[in-house]
């Protein structure tokens, strides 16, 4: 028996589907949730989320951080990215990386805690981003 599966951005909703399991990267490391997994509400680290549709084959999706939660067959993922492989545009990724990275070189000094944190978790984001499209090119 299917779950109902949805992920949700600020944006928009990415999906909504019937689907057979999800793999997803947790915060503590990757895992699966199958029909009649237990209620469970996680957070959910930067990188590949694998989707079974009802019908059809597996899918991939870059997922950014976020949070899980899992409760009777319902599935929702509350995330600030999700994307295709072909949606990625790498240029425009890898020239706000660099802009990052230069405002980290440039600004650390006068930057607070929080900026830098903030700029530091944009750049490991970006990358992944960027390490997951390298590796699904079609």
């Amino acid at each position: 028996m299917p779950m109902h599966f949805k992920i949700i951005t600020p944006l928009r909703t990415a999906l909504e589907a019937e689907v057979l399991g999800v793999k997803l990267p947790g915060t503590d490391g990757e895992m699966e949730v199958m029909p009649g997994h237990t209620g469970i509400i996680t957070s959910v680290a930067n990188g590949e989320l694998v989707y079974r549709p009802a019908a059809g084959e597996p899918v991939s999706l870059f997922v950014g951080g976020g949070f899980l939660q899992v409760e009777n067959d319902n599935v929702l993922l509350v995330t600030d990215t999700a994307v295709s492989a072909g949606e990625i545009d790498t240029d425009s990724v890898s020239e706000a990386v660099e802009r990052a990275q230069k405002a980290l070189r440039e600004k650390a000094s006068v930057l607070s805690r929080q900026e830098l944190v903030y700029l530091e978790a944009a750049i490991a984001k970006q990358m992944a981003m960027l390490e997951y499209r390298k590796h699904h090119r079609k």
